[in-house]
């Protein structure tokens, strides 16, 4: 008997423990349900843009002459990639050895530090010298080598490194740590006078033929990029030309120049997106697609091809340094571009009949209308201004995620 009460009074202690622990799992569930259910996920409202546009590869076609049979040796060019030279004008040298060249370029970079010296020392003579504004143009100078370095732009580096060191010069004059700069700036002109009496005399002057648009490279596409040319081959061949690079086999090539200041951009698009285009129109184009810098060119030829493809021909009356080196890009043929207030698509909802979005404020959790001036597959742009049709406002966050939303919802 005492063993069977023992039994029962031990059960009997167990119970409450285990009741105890279930309750509180039951609980956890609970909680856990309850703060999943009411999980959203928000993003705030910013101004942004979306553009109507056709994004597709195209290739520059040019007026160009190729520039060949220099000597043998090294070159130093006397203008830079895009500069525009007559007829006659001294375009570059060559030189026996590499190292002439490398003399060239320490010789103009100990001109530049004289320069900077003689700038640094006339900084003085201004009548009203602020040095914060120096210190600003400093930080300004560094922030650009910065920005330059990390998009990779490094024929910036040395223009950025001397704007850099001409700042820093100006500083220590203001504040009278210049030293000796006369003594300094004569050293430098004795070392530049040695430099430059070790540069060879050169084998060959190079002088432009033409007038036009100078650039020190070629790229093998020169016969084949023309507007002609795409009319005449089939969609199959003009996409094995965009898709696949071409050798440049003329060693004895030094550079080109483009005759003219238009240039043509030919493209391919689909029979459907060829339908918002007609010959004449007048829309913008990029071909620089990272920095989105637009021109207005005209749409010159629009020619059907296999493939339900469709030539068309841009022209630009305009050439810039960026258009006289590139070739086949991709490009932005852009029609509009609609600015507002940016949100994703997947925030809109449909409640008793009108279009909206539920935005959290504080705890709860609103309901807004909107009226879209303009969407793509992700994204609607929204009026900045807001009124009774629009009424979401800048910096709201808006809900893109969450479940059993409903307005006035606690959250």
């Amino acid at each position: 008997m005492d063993q069977q009460k023992t039994r029962r009074k031990r059960k009997k202690n167990m119970f409450w423990p285990v009741l105890i622990g279930v309750c509180l799992l039951i609980y956890i569930i609970m909680q856990w349900y309850l703060i999943n259910r009411n999980k959203i996920e928000t993003v705030k409202a910013t101004e942004g843009f979306i553009n109507d546009s056709i994004m597709s590869v195209g290739i520059v076609c040019r007026d160009e002459i190729i520039m060949q049979d220099a000597s043998a040796g090294y070159y130093y060019y006397a203008v830079e990639n895009g500069d525009r030279v007559s007829s006659g004008m001294l375009v570059g040298e060559v030189y026996p050895t590499s190292e002439d060249i490398n003399l060239i370029y320490q010789s103009q970079d100990i001109d530049k530090q004289i320069a900077n010296l003689e700038e640094a020392e006339n900084f003085m003579s201004s009548v009203n010298v602020d040095i914060s504004i120096t210190r600003r143009q400093l930080s300004n100078c560094m922030v650009e080598f910065s920005r330059n370095l990390s998009r990779g732009i490094y024929s910036n580096s040395y223009n950025d490194m001397s704007d850099i060191a001409l700042q820093i010069n100006k500083i220590n004059v203001a504040m009278n740590r210049e030293g000796d700069m006369e003594s300094t700036k004569q050293a430098l002109v004795d070392l530049n006078n040695s430099v430059k009496n070790q540069i060879s005399q050169p084998v060959q002057t190079i002088y432009s033929s033409v007038s036009g648009y100078f650039t020190n490279t070629t790229d093998g596409y020169e016969n084949i990029a023309s507007v002609e040319n795409f009319e005449n081959i089939s969609y199959a061949e003009g996409a094995d030309i965009l898709m696949n690079s071409i050798e440049q086999t003329d060693s004895n090539v030094y550079g080109k120049i483009i005759t003219d200041y238009k240039w043509n951009l030919c493209t391919y698009v689909t029979s459907l997106q060829a339908e918002k285009l007609y010959e004449g129109q007048k829309i913008r184009l990029s071909i620089d697609v990272e920095e989105q810098t637009y021109q207005y060119v005209t749409v010159d030829k629009i020619v059907p091809k296999d493939n339900d493809m469709v030539l068309v021909v841009l022209k630009a009356s305009t050439i810039g340094k960026d258009a006289v080196s590139a070739r086949i890009r991709e490009s932005e043929i852009l029609f509009s571009q609609y600015k507002g207030i940016k949100i994703p698509k997947s925030a809109i909802r449909i409640v008793d009949g009108e279009m909206g979005v539920y935005v959290k404020f504080s705890k709860l959790v609103q309901f807004k209308k909107i009226k879209p001036v303009y969407q793509d597959e992700n994204y609607i742009i929204l009026p900045i201004e807001n009124d009774a049709e629009n009424q979401v406002e800048l910096y709201d966050d808006i809900i893109v995620k969450g479940v059993n939303l409903y307005d006035g919802k606690y959250l």
